[in-house]
């Protein structure tokens, strides 16, 4: 059966908002404080630049016994044996990307409104949604309008999969979503752009455990 770890913090790189670290060194910080989930989502990227970081990055999870998906990209998923593949809405229809990655790849789904959410019922193969922009986010120039609260309420009301919030997530906003029922909270500029990672994933999961 395809499962997100049994964790809480979904990583998502950005080059652009590591501080200079760079990907792999900062998806390396991220695994030696105990993040369990990785997602890569450099679309701009050259290919060989790509396929080079997403080769790294896929060794170090694995070292770590931690869970690599790739955003958009099923060559490149195939291509590094990604464990998992995110799909948009514009990207891959979901029925042929998992034609193409085979049974055993995890398959995740963003979904921005609620009609999104009520289709994506019908749609065979997905393992887990993704719902927002929750909040307003910088990190993704073409993301959609952001959601709010009430989007996540309605896909923990009415979806059967695993959902991961994203979308300008801040450690102030934790409890909230946490106490609303949400256990997967994906980050991108708080984790990667934190000046001392590690002490940042110590400061979300001290709130996580404090609801």
């Amino acid at each position: 059966m395809r499962t997100l770890p049994d964790t809480d913090i979904y990583a998502v790189l950005s080059d652009e908002y590591s501080r200079g670290r760079g990907n792999v060194e900062t998806a390396r910080l991220l695994l030696e404080a105990g993040v369990k989930i990785i997602q890569y989502r450099e679309k701009n990227f050259a290919v060989q630049r790509r396929l080079e970081e997403c080769t790294a990055v896929k060794r170090l999870c694995a070292a770590h016994g931690a869970c690599f998906i790739i955003n958009d990209d099923v060559d490149l998923a195939r291509a590094v044996q990604a464990d998992g593949l995110h799909l948009g809405q514009s990207d891959t229809r979901p029925e042929e990307a998992r034609r193409l990655i085979g049974d055993k790849m995890l398959l995740g789904y963003s979904v921005t409104t609620q009609y999104e959410i009520d289709r994506a019922k019908n749609i065979p193969g997905i393992d887990y949604l993704g719902v927002g922009p929750v909040f307003a986010t910088g990190t993704k120039p073409d993301a959609a309008s952001p959601g709010g609260l009430a989007l996540l309420d309605y896909a923990l009301a009415n979806s059967d999969r695993p959902i991961v919030a994203i979308g300008g997530i801040k450690l102030e906003q934790v409890t909230a979503l946490t106490r609303r029922g949400v256990r997967y909270l994906a980050m991108v500029s708080e984790l990667v752009g934190a000046e001392d990672i590690r002490q940042k994933v110590v400061d979300i999961r001290a709130v996580i455990a404090g609801c």
